[in-house]
């Protein structure tokens, strides 16, 4: 009985799921981060759940309409 394992690079993107690669900011919707919050996010320039992740809290509290409070969630969602 022989199994038939799959190259990889043959696999198209419906086959290998949401685990690979960057998340866009948008998936923080998914855990409560409003649109309009993700949004203000991206045109700040963070494009990624994991370029957020890597970003002190003092440089997400520089986008106008990302309090304290916000950030705070923004970041304990990126663990």
């Amino acid at each position: 009985m022989s199994q038939s394992v799959q190259d990889p690079a043959q696999l198209g993107e419906e086959d290998m799921g949401e685990g690979f690669g960057p998340l866009p900011v948008s998936k923080l919707e998914d855990f409560g981060i409003s649109s309009s919050d993700c949004k203000k996010l991206a045109e700040a320039g963070y494009n990624t759940v994991e370029s957020i992740a890597f970003t002190p809290k003092k440089n997400l509290l520089l986008v106008k309409g990302i309090s304290e409070a916000k950030a705070d969630k923004i970041l304990a969602e990126d663990d």
